[in-house]
């Protein structure tokens, strides 16, 4: 649905069904805007986005409104749903930010609602930041940003307001000097970065009131909280559905993902109370949505699927493996009416998988479509991403030769119509990572690989979708950036923020092509070394070199065992 005017905006709010009351601006003693950087579509597909503003409205002291970003050019301010206020006549300004390409939203959202996008030019309202993207680096933010939440947030945003609503009336210092002292809490300004002439961290100082290194928050058992859908709304991806999460974090130490480090240590909702809340969004909506990081690896999958389909509940899932896929859940997922099994092969060759430790095979892959065809679900779509570190041409070759053959195998076992589509992205290494140190592959290279599948599985009968390297070059910059990168970010902002000004903006002659692409070294101050994840550095070398060399890791377990060592210190 287009938002092209406050009417619009109205039809939005009179379709939505609250599972929670709604409070009026100005009721209670504090009042936050929660923002949502990108669309009200995406926003509201956000679970991480529902449970902060279920946590918020769960307090008698305070409310959240939300707002987004609207569909029509140039908005003169951003008013909040709920409220139809301005978010800047708002207490708190909190910003959920999941992507990079988010980050110019930013401060596009803070000047058209008249806030100084500089923290250092605003004494209100305070803004505060949070998500996966912000827990990793909030470095290229933090010249926008007055306190960043780092980690998970359900029960931090409690400490923050308790603390807030003590020092409510103070001036802007003594308000974030007592935020900084809640552990999971960064006040960038209370730490000072010095550069040297490539760019490099020289030093990273601390005030002496602050910690050197702030330690992500993490929820220890989840099932104390429910994260779920709390608001319901027809327009937006998963409008049939009722999200509630299963799992959180992953153990399977893929070691390109960012995720699987930002949410360790791995924890499971109980099985009882995964059935509550499907039992509650089922009188709700006619689809639960199970959301984890890879909900097949759930240890109580088979059952779950089982009492749902008993309960003749139906269901989706967030994400799946080819090596965990059963019967149990394929039976499930065919009898909830789903027609596309998708899987993330990622790599194009074993040998590659071996380097990023996916612990999947080709013959995983095989027997799960295997499986999916018995239950008449004939489409298949697999995520692959091009660019990984040691890629080589005959990885491309071998990935294409598997692909033709699954597309032979597909019509061998009788099914003729189902359409298998791979979806390819480039690789963005990230921060907290072993692959933090390395640069992204050159845009051109990237695009020649692309057109390489083209031309070889188009012409077979696959369908083949990419994300532009372009894009996701600019992803990479913004992924492993400094504060300096955000100056460069808002003199793009200042310059329309078209692909002219991406290409040619500079800071201090530093262009998103150089922090892009640059290499890191192992014993240089990388520019997120002051945010604690729990896991070593030394761990994250460690993991480089056995990647180089093609060695696995164990995954997690439920025991504490030798790999990371992050249970040992909780």
């Amino acid at each position: 649905m287009a938002v092209k005017n406050k009417l619009d905006m109205k039809e939005l709010l009179s379709a939505e069904v609250f599972l929670l009351p709604v409070k009026t601006f100005g009721s209670v003693p504090i009042n936050i805007s929660l923002v949502y950087p990108n669309t009200y579509s995406m926003g509201m597909s956000n679970l991480g986005f529902h449970s902060i503003y279920y946590q918020i409205n769960s307090r008698d002291d305070a409310l959240c409104h939300r707002a987004f970003i609207p569909s029509y050019e140039n908005a003169d301010n951003i008013t909040t749903l709920e409220g139809d206020k301005s978010i800047n006549e708002y207490d708190i300004v909190g910003f959920s930010i999941s992507f990079e390409l988010d980050y110019i939203n930013i401060i596009k959202i803070l000047e058209s609602a008249n806030i100084s996008a500089f923290s250092q030019n605003r004494n209100g309202p305070l803004v505060m930041a949070g998500g996966p993207a912000a827990t990793f680096n909030p470095e290229p933010l933090s010249p926008f940003v007055d306190f960043f939440v780092i980690g998970e947030g359900e029960e931090v945003i409690h400490d923050i307001l308790e603390q807030y609503r003590h020092f409510q009336n103070r001036d802007k210092q003594e308000i974030l000097e007592a935020l900084a002292q809640i552990k999971g809490v960064y006040v960038p300004s209370f730490y000072k970065v010095a550069y040297d002439k490539e760019g490099k961290v020289l030093d990273i100082r601390h005030e002496s009131y602050v910690p050197a290194k702030v330690t992500k928050r993490w929820i220890k058992d989840i099932d104390e909280y429910n994260t779920e859908s709390v608001i319901l709304t027809p327009y937006t991806e998963f409008k049939d559905m009722f999200l509630t999460e299963v799992s959180r974090g992953c153990g399977r130490n893929c070691r390109f993902c960012m995720a699987g480090y930002c949410y360790r240590i791995p924890r499971h909702r109980s099985l009882d109370k995964v059935l509550e809340r499907a039992e509650f969004g089922s009188k709700h909506k006619d689809k639960i949505g199970l959301v984890g990081a890879a909900v097949s690896d759930y240890p109580f999958i088979d059952q779950l699927a089982e009492q749902l389909v008993e309960n003749n509940i139906k269901f989706s899932v967030s994400s799946l493996r080819a090596d965990t896929l059963r019967e149990p859940l394929m039976q499930g997922l065919a009898f909830s009416g789903h027609k596309t099994l998708t899987i993330a092969p990622e790599a194009g060759s074993d040998r590659l998988r071996q380097v990023i430790n996916k612990g999947i095979t080709d013959e995983h892959v095989i027997n799960s479509v295997k499986l999916a065809h018995k239950y008449r679900v004939d489409n298949l779509k697999l995520y692959y991403i091009i660019g990984l570190p040691g890629e080589s041409d005959e990885d491309l070759k071998e990935m294409v030769d598997f692909l033709l053959s699954l597309k032979e195998y597909m019509k061998a076992i009788g099914n003729k119509r189902g359409m298998l589509t791979v979806s390819v992205n480039p690789f963005i290494p990230k921060p907290f990572t072993p692959f933090q140190w390395l640069g992204m592959e050159p845009v051109k290279l990237l695009n020649d690989r692309i057109n390489f599948l083209k031309t070889q599985l188009r012409p077979r009968g696959i369908k083949l979708i990419f994300e532009s390297p372009r894009l996701s070059e600019i992803q990479s910059a913004l992924a492993r950036g400094d504060r300096q990168t955000g100056l460069l970010l808002y003199d793009i902002y200042k310059k329309g923020a078209s692909t002219t000004a991406f290409k040619k903006a500079e800071i201090e002659g530093k262009s998103i092509d150089f922090y892009a692409h640059r290499p890191l070294d192992q014993d240089e101050i990388l520019p997120w070394e002051h945010i604690d994840i729990g896991l070593k550095k030394e761990f994250f070398i460690s993991e480089f070199h056995r990647a180089m060399e093609g060695k696995p890791t164990t995954r997690c377990t439920d025991e504490k065992c030798a790999s990371c060592k992050i249970c040992h210190t909780k």
